[in-house]
């Protein structure tokens, strides 16, 4: 017994830190947008705000640093990554679902080297699929000289599509390859006997059979796409999307802006995970009442229809959204009781910084250094760290420094 606690201990352990180690950079990054610093972090805490939700702040020293509600920049990248989104989409589940179809049709002798040929892509790194991309299509529209062809071929939007969707579709081509493993053919033989056309049998029977892979390829075919930034970063050419903004942001230093817009797109993927799943389980529960339904009426045997009495039940998740209502509730309460929210903290946090910024100015100012001083020797000049340099002849026949004739 005292080695199953200790394994459940270990384990619990090794969770813990696997959790905690995958979950608690989005966490420390959520608190920070929430603090008034110009620099995300959670430590000196200014003050509760909400301000990088919004229009931002002018720094003491003049800065404009921009919310996530007056970037422009971050709308604009956004906007294009949805439509290169959206474009990947449209192209990368039709060629993965065509090339997954063709896999079932061709002989058996052939099908390991077409599979194999489907899934190069994947292996290209995406930077080489960027360039390659680029490369390409600027031969295609020097050819095609002025006009549309030239137009598309720099085209940054374009080509990003098509750099991302040259791999994206593999991941669709994978997705529809193990739904069509599990496809009774012999549906499609009997349609076809009875009448029905080749189009007829592809709609009807195929094509409905495969609604689950192709809203799960269109799914991970859309977000590969939103989160790319190897390949994106080539292709774009002068454009920007959201990723490609937020890594120039980074280089320049990092804003809390990007904390918000992150806590967002965390809060959005959790409310979608949670919709979906209760509308999966609901589904799920009607099914088996209908299977269960069916059954009794095919057979008639009482003891296989369930007499279930509705009763009132709170569903566990209640209590979690309670208890974070309650965490919530007390951890407000404690920062306006300290003076930690509101707008008369954030002004005096920023009387306090202007004032010590101007202190810094006046020092500055009066520690100021003529060339006099420089010159006499009494800051940093020859007479520091030992009289080294004053000798004159310290550099002479030194690598051809000093090669004037005395």
């Amino acid at each position: 017994m005292k080695s199953q606690y200790a394994l459940n201990f270990i384990l619990g352990t090794y969770i813990f830190i696997f959790l905690a180690y995958l979950f608690g950079p989005l966490i420390i990054m959520s608190i920070t947008s929430f603090n008034s610093a110009e620099f995300p972090a959670i430590t000196p805490w200014e003050c509760f705000s909400w301000r990088w939700f919004q229009e931002g702040k002018i720094a003491y020293d003049g800065q404009h640093l921009a919310g996530l509600s007056t970037d422009w920049r971050l709308h604009d990248g956004l906007i294009k990554s949805l439509i290169i989104g959206s474009g990947v989409v449209i192209l990368a589940v039709p060629i993965g679902m065509a090339a997954s179809i063709v896999l079932t049709q061709v002989h058996s002798r052939l099908r390991t080297i077409f599979y194999s040929v489907s899934i190069m892509p994947v292996l290209f790194p995406g930077v080489i699929i960027g360039i390659s991309t680029v490369v390409l299509w600027d031969r295609i529209a020097t050819i095609g000289g002025e006009g549309f062809i030239a137009d598309i071929g720099r085209n940054g939007i374009f080509l990003t599509i098509l750099g991302q969707t040259c791999f994206i579709s593999t991941y669709c081509f994978l997705i529809f390859v193990a739904r069509l493993q599990r496809f009774d053919q012999t549906q499609e033989e009997a349609a076809l006997d009875l009448g029905a056309s080749q189009t007829q049998v592809f709609f009807k029977i195929l094509v409905p059979y495969l609604m689950p892979a192709i809203a799960s390829s269109a799914v991970i075919a859309f977000l590969a796409s939103f989160e790319n930034y190897n390949t994106t970063v080539f292709s774009i050419l002068s454009d920007q999307t959201l990723t490609t903004v937020i890594a120039s942001k980074v280089r320049l230093g990092i804003s809390p802006a990007i904390s918000a817009l992150a806590l967002v797109i965390i809060t959005l993927t959790i409310i979608a995970a949670v919709i979906y799943e209760v509308l999966r389980r609901r589904e799920d529960r009607k099914k088996k009442e209908r299977q269960d339904q069916l059954l009794f009426e095919e057979t008639q045997d009482s003891r296989l229809k369930k007499e279930t009495t509705k009763s009132f039940r709170i569903p566990k998740s209640i209590y979690v959204i309670l208890f974070v209502l309650v965490v919530g509730i007390f951890g407000f309460n404690q920062l306006v009781k300290n003076n930690l929210y509101g707008s008369e903290c954030v002004a005096a946090a920023e009387l306090a910084k202007k004032s010590k910024f101007s202190e810094q100015l006046k020092l500055l100012q009066q520690n100021q250094v003529n060339q006099e001083a420089l010159e006499g020797g009494e800051l940093g000049g020859n007479k520091d760290y030992g009289d080294i340099f004053g000798d004159p002849n310290l550099f002479k026949d030194f690598g051809g420094f000093d090669t004037k004739d005395e």
